[in-house]
This record gives C-alpha cells, structure tokens and sequence, in this order.
C-alpha cells in the first residue's frame, strides 16, 4: 500500500460518520472493561481523536503520535502505545496497514478501526466453548503417555509452584511495562528519574536510559563514580530532547543519547587529566 494523504484510505473506513465510529468504540470498551491500563486507554483515545476525518481511519507514525501526546499533557510513551496495539490487534477493533514511499521503504501505518457487535463476539465464544474436537486412538494413546510423562516430571515442581503462589496470589497481573517510574530501582538517581519521566514514564524505560548511561561511563577511566556526575547524563539527555523535538536526530532517540553522552565523557576525561597535570614550575627553580 502506497503512502498518502489520508482521504486516499477513504474505503478502509467501516463507519458512515463519527458518531457511529464513535458507538461502537463505546461497545468495544464496555465489553472489554479492563483490557487496557491507565496509559493504553490513554493511547487508545489518543488513536481515536485522529481518526474523524475519515471515521476510524488513521495514518500516523507512532512516535508522532506520542510526540503530540506529551505535547498535549498526555505524556504517553511508546511501550504504552505499542501494548495497547497489541492488545486492540489481539481482540480484533484495530488493523493495521503499512504503507510504502514510491521511492522505496517504510512510510507511515494506516490504524484502521473494526465494527464491534458485542452479540456476534458472545456467540462466538460459546460456539468454541463447545467446540470438541475428535481424536483418533493413536492421537489418545500418544496424549495419555505424554501426560503421564508430564505428570511426573512436574510432580516435584508443583509444589515449589505451590509454595511461591502462597506469596503471590493476591498480587495483580502486571507486565515490566505497567510499572510507572515509582517502581524504578534505588540504584537510579531520583535527579535523573524527574528529568526523565515527562518522555518516558515507565520504570523499565527510565532504567534502560540509566543502564545505558552505565554502559557508556564505563568506556572510560574516570576517578569519579557515576554518581557525581549526574549532571552530566542529565544534560545528555536534555540535549537529545531538544535535538529530537528540532527534528535533528537520524538515528533512535536512545542511539542519540548515547552517543551524545559518550562526547560529554570525553570532555569530563580530559578535564580530569588536565587537572593532574602537574606543571613545571619555573619561579621556584633552584639557581645552580
């Protein structure tokens, strides 16, 4: 599919106007009460509000859209958007189209909203409830013995599993990305956290941004630790923003941070160095 304007996806749309795109949304989101977080809501509505100039159609690059996301206060990060995708994908209200330059390579996505009948879903669901699937008598026989296999090599796991559920059976269900930047390790600077959070703000990103900063200190012999120069990686990656919002950087956001980070070490090098230079000091030469 090739790239364009968005009217040229005009025939995507499955919906008259906006307020029938709109309805069954609200369908969707009532009967999938709970599918997304706080952020994948937020990134779901987002998707939504640039899909009514043609009803559920949007073309758009992702990291556009977060970018205007943070622009409006929604401060939305990527992981959020990509998770909220996979799971609109998985339940069937989103596809997704790529389109192509003429000159060659990836453009932008075409989001592209499904009608929702909750009536229709429902029965589909209970048809594969009692669905029953016919088995031959090798298939069941083969089965058996796989499940005897199973049987005993798990019978000692079960009840370590056991055991561990005891700790974590009223925790709810979170993945990595779900964990804002309260959740963040000690080991990370609460300087550096607060800078990062208003583009990033999930405890996995921050924490890939500090591991990152780690692996670039450590290229260099410095005899100050990390930890005083905090200043430094916050000022790497307040450039990389700016740099990033003037639409300068080619390259990911993280490869740019990166390496501007690796330029200010540089210089924080050779600052140590000079400063243990020792220089020959001519007034207190001895006279011979």
């Amino acid at each position: 599919m090739r790239a364009g304007n968005i009217r040229q996806f005009a025939s995507l749309s499955q919906f008259e106007n906006v307020k029938e795109f709109n309805e069954h949304k609200r369908y969707f989101l009532e009967h999938h009460a709970g599918l997304f977080t706080k952020s994948e809501f937020l990134a779901f509505e987002l998707l939504s509000r640039y899909s009514v100039v043609v009803p559920g159609v949007a073309n758009a690059k992702i990291d556009t859209l977060v970018e205007r996301s943070v622009e409006t206060g929604g401060s939305i990060s990527r992981a959020s958007f990509l998770r909220m995708m996979r799971k609109a994908k998985n339940a069937g209200i989103i596809v997704v189209h790529k389109t192509y330059r003429t000159s060659g390579g990836f453009a932008h996505n075409v989001f592209v909203f499904q009608r929702f009948d909750p009536a229709i879903e429902t029965k589909v669901i209970q048809r594969k409830g009692r669905e029953t699937p016919c088995e031959s008598k090798d298939e069941h026989t083969k089965k058996t013995h796989e499940s005897i296999n199973l049987f005993i090599n798990l019978k000692d796991k079960d009840l370590k599993i056991r055991k561990e559920n005891v700790m974590t059976d009223n925790l709810p269900y979170l993945s990595l990305g779900d964990l804002d930047e309260s959740f963040t390790p000690d080991s990370v600077p609460k300087d550096f956290i607060r800078t990062v959070r208003p583009f990033f703000n999930t405890a996995i990103e921050i924490y890939t941004f500090w591991e990152k900063a780690k692996l670039a200190y450590n290229k260099f012999n410095f005899d100050r630790p990390l930890e005083f120069m905090v200043s430094v990686v916050v000022d790497a990656f307040k450039t990389t923003v700016f740099h990033y919002k003037n639409r300068k950087i080619k390259a990911t956001f993280m490869q740019y941070f990166y390496g501007t980070l690796k330029g200010m070490f540089i210089v924080e090098r050779r600052r140590e160095h000079m400063a243990k230079v020792q220089r020959y000091n001519w007034i207190d030469e001895p006279e011979n």
